[in-house]
């Protein structure tokens, strides 16, 4: 099955163990959810991992499947920091109703003052004949979402989340 790769690579001036604590605070996950249009969201986070799900108004090319919301849900889980300051993870994105799924890894280590996250994952929309249509009309959208991370990164790290 073919399928698209999205990729990010995000840039934080903060230390790794800084940017793991932001990704697992619900305050960071529920903005970003929030940035990205979602008019219900919900965040857990455990030492399994962080949860997010958010209800969204859907895209116009998949209300057929989801009606005009559709419900997207985030799970992510970092492994601890290695002594040399860097992480990996899993993220998975369930999207009930729809036929799209997205899996992939996130890679955090640092960069002299900073840190660095890199995300590829997976993008693959399972409709015969229009998978492929529908996953490149898709793929702008679904970066700028995980691109909306950086920015709320930015302003976590600024001290401008509201508490």
């Amino acid at each position: 099955m073919d399928c698209m790769q999205i990729s990010a690579h995000h840039s934080y001036a903060a230390t790794p163990g800084q940017v793991l604590a932001m990704m697992a605070d619900e305050r960071w996950l529920l903005e970003v959810a929030r940035r990205a249009g979602a008019t219900d969201c919900s965040a857990q986070v455990d030492e399994t991992g962080s949860r997010v799900w958010a209800s969204m108004p859907a895209p116009v090319r998949a209300e057929r499947f989801t009606g005009p919301n559709m419900r997207v849900g985030l799970t992510i889980v970092w492994s601890p920091l290695t002594s040399e300051g860097t992480s990996t993870g899993h993220l998975d994105v369930d999207t009930p109703g729809m036929p799209a799924t997205m899996s992939g890894t996130g890679r955090l280590m640092p960069d002299n003052s900073r840190s660095i996250v890199e995300y590829i994952a997976e993008f693959t929309v399972n409709v015969p004949l229009l998978g492929k249509t529908l996953e490149q009309a898709a793929a702008p959208y679904v970066r700028r979402v995980i691109d909306i991370q950086q920015v709320v990164g930015n302003d976590y790290f600024a001290g401008k989340l509201d508490d």
